[in-house]
């Protein structure tokens, strides 16, 4: 397993964590994190797999990081649409966007559930 790609052991965390499996999701993702500590995905599933796991505390301390990256990706994504001429967020010519603004609602929602 340690020989995996970045997807497939994120595929492999999300497996454990829709098993129940929470503790072997999050030794997982922490691994990911290791290697590369701004990885959404990875922290968007250890927050979930936190929470799953009664620790909201920790979950909260994920989740914000996670928002925090994608907040600034978004900003960075449209700061370049701003200077293709493009103007305001959600450029509908790319999706470049589309992902971080999806990321920033769903980690809201979790970070409002956990509080």
């Amino acid at each position: 397993m340690a020989n995996m790609h970045t997807e497939e052991r994120i595929g492999e965390a999300w497996r454990l964590h829709r098993s129940g499996d929470n503790r072997g999701a999050m030794k997982i993702f922490d691994e990911i994190l290791v290697k590369t500590p701004r990885d959404v995905d990875a922290l968007y599933g250890l927050g979930l797999a936190r929470r799953a796991d009664g620790d909201n505390s920790g979950a909260q301390e994920v989740f914000q990081k996670a928002l925090d990256i994608a907040e600034n990706t978004l900003k960075a994504v449209d700061d370049t649409s701003s200077a293709e001429g493009h103007h305001g967020s959600n450029n509908l010519e790319t999706n470049a966007d589309d992902r971080y603004l999806m990321l920033t609602r769903m980690l809201k929602q979790r970070l409002a559930e956990v509080s």
